[in-house]
């Protein structure tokens, strides 16, 4: 009699740990509970708790539950996804968590603040999100990614993101492939005989050339040239930089010094004639360099291309221009 009393016990029991405890195939067959975005060149969009901008990886929590996610586990590999794993903090039910994926390995359970012990790679990777008992909940797959573009869950299907939501649902507004000619970049501003204005971190002082983002959206550079020569566009590759919407970027014209921390292009300005940006098919905007005194730099303003004997390197051209030297500058 008692041993039936006994296994009548431990039925009940079992009955009620499956319906309090947490199904990790009922995660799998569901699929609410997933990777919802991820930023794996974080540069200016968000920050992390120690106010650095750390890559980040986000959860989605779609059940009507909370879900605790100790033992669960990330990973950029689809082959060890065992790398980082969650300690005891839970998800709340509609909640988007978000992961550091820093390197940094700490957590503030009281902040529900973690950093993986990984980095990811803006060029492409996998990461895949796993339970207790190594379940794949999530695997996402991306190829190369600007900076401070995500990519993210939106209507079944991994799109990237211009403007990303970390904590938040992803919305409508998804990256697409920009043409040539909405890339809405210009020259703004440059120097040909820079001696004593403007120096960089090595002491030095070179010519440069200011580039100027008129548009709305933020626009990587990564796969676009610039040159001296019209015929020969491809001669400088710029590096994977963004520039934010309504902002510049100065290109140092070295002849193949490179400065860390600056962008070096491998000819000089001084005694080229013309200066080209491209996609090394289609040209966004040139302009005919003309011969400047030293220290005197070359500039639009209100649309207007004047000199000026206070360059703005960086910034708007807002120092007083004048254009009783005349020239014309052909800028398109």
């Amino acid at each position: 009699m008692k041993e039936y009393l006994i296994i009548g016990i431990i039925f009940v029991v079992a009955i009620i740990l499956v319906m309090v405890l947490p199904n990790n195939n009922d995660y799998i067959k569901n699929g609410k509970l997933y990777i919802n975005e991820i930023m794996p060149s974080n540069t200016y969009t968000y920050l992390d708790d120690d106010n650095e901008y750390s890559d980040y990886i986000e959860i989605y929590n779609g059940y009507n539950k909370s879900i605790n996610l100790s033992g669960f586990m990330l990973s950029d590999s689809e082959y060890r996804t065992d790398k980082w794993s969650f300690p005891d903090i839970e998800i709340e039910s509609k909640e988007y968590l978000v992961i550091f994926a820093s390197g940094k390995n700490k957590c503030d359970l009281d902040k529900k603040i973690c950093h993986t012990n990984f980095k990811l790679i803006s060029d492409g990777e996998v990461v895949t999100f796993t339970d207790d008992a190594n379940n794949i909940l999530s695997k996402v797959s991306y190829s190369k990614l600007s900076n401070d573009v995500s990519f993210g869950y939106y209507n079944k299907k991994y799109y990237a993101f211009n403007k990303p939501t970390p904590g938040s649902v992803n919305d409508k507004e998804v990256l697409e492939e920009v043409s040539i000619k909405d890339k809405k970049i210009s020259f703004n501003e440059y120097m040909t005989d820079n001696k004593r204005n403007h120096y960089i971190a090595n002491g030095a002082y070179y010519d440069w050339v200011e580039l100027y983002n008129y548009g709305d959206s933020d626009i990587n550079l990564d796969g676009l040239y610039l040159s001296d020569d019209i015929k020969e566009l491809n001669k400088f590759k710029l590096p994977n930089v963004t520039i934010k919407a309504n902002d510049y970027l100065v290109i140092y014209l070295t002849d193949g010094v490179n400065v860390d921390n600056y962008i070096c292009a491998n000819f000089k300005l001084s005694d080229r004639d013309k200066l080209v940006i491209s996609n090394n098919n289609d040209i966004i905007d040139k302009i005919d360099i003309i011969k400047l005194p030293n220290d005197v730099s070359y500039g639009k303003k209100e649309d207007k291309w004047l000199y000026f004997t206070t360059p703005t390197p960086r910034g708007i051209n807002n120092t007083n221009g004048l254009d009783s030297l005349g020239g014309a500058n052909g800028s398109t």
